[in-house]
């Protein structure tokens, strides 16, 4: 799965890495959690924009939004197939610009986390999904734009940390996912076979501790 990661490039590089064509906030965020907002691209009639969503999807026809919390990765393997992802994997994909991404191994008593980006060290982004969700919370109307991270088997480079780790694009890829005419086979193509080369390296402990 994917559940902490982490944004730390000059905002230009993220706007050359993406061809943005808008401005928008940034700050550098090194532990990001399920439930923040994050920041998001998708692809709108005059390029590639950029926003924030919340991160844990919520289906259009979800009568509660907390079922967000459960919702902040969709399998690759199902996407297309599952009631809560299906609508979204054809009409609202996305992309999630990281740095990096975090899991944790059970080293005797306790957690150590890793720190997992490219090796090259280049800008990446998770592929993914998005919804928009309106209805009443705390008897007031509401609307709320919600998105998901994609996971697949892990590879090579991540099998010994974990069984499963995000689905990453580079910039070339990130356009064929965003682009809403791309077929289904050569998106799933996408999820299914891309293979990074990963770089880890042991972080703190106390990174649970603190998240922004």
């Amino acid at each position: 799965m994917c559940g902490r990661y982490m944004l730390y490039y000059d905002k230009d590089v993220i706007i050359d890495a993406f061809n943005l064509m808008n401005e928008f906030d940034y700050d550098e965020r090194y532990n990001i959690a399920p439930s923040q907002n994050i920041l998001t691209i998708v692809k709108a009639s005059n390029g590639n924009r950029a926003g924030y969503m919340k991160w844990g999807l919520v289906p259009k026809w979800a009568d509660d939004p907390k079922i967000g919390y459960k919702l902040i990765n969709a399998r690759s393997e199902t996407v297309d197939e599952k009631p809560s992802f299906k609508e979204s994997f054809y009409k609202r994909r996305c992309l999630i610009p990281a740095s990096g991404f975090y899991e944790w191994v059970k080293e005797g008593n306790k957690k150590q986390p890793y720190q997992f980006s490219l090796v090259q060290k280049k800008p990446f982004a998770f592929a993914g999904i998005w919804s928009r969700w309106a209805g009443e919370v705390d008897g007031k109307e509401e609307e709320r734009i919600t998105c998901s991270i994609l996971t697949k088997s892990s590879n090579s480079s991540m099998e010994k940390y974990h069984h499963r780790m995000p689905v990453i694009l580079e910039a070339d890829e990130g356009d064929v996912w965003l682009d809403r005419y791309t077929e289904k086979g050569k998106l799933l193509s996408i999820l299914h076979y891309n293979n990074p080369e990963l770089f880890v390296e042991q972080v703190s402990s106390e990174l649970n501790l603190n998240t922004r």
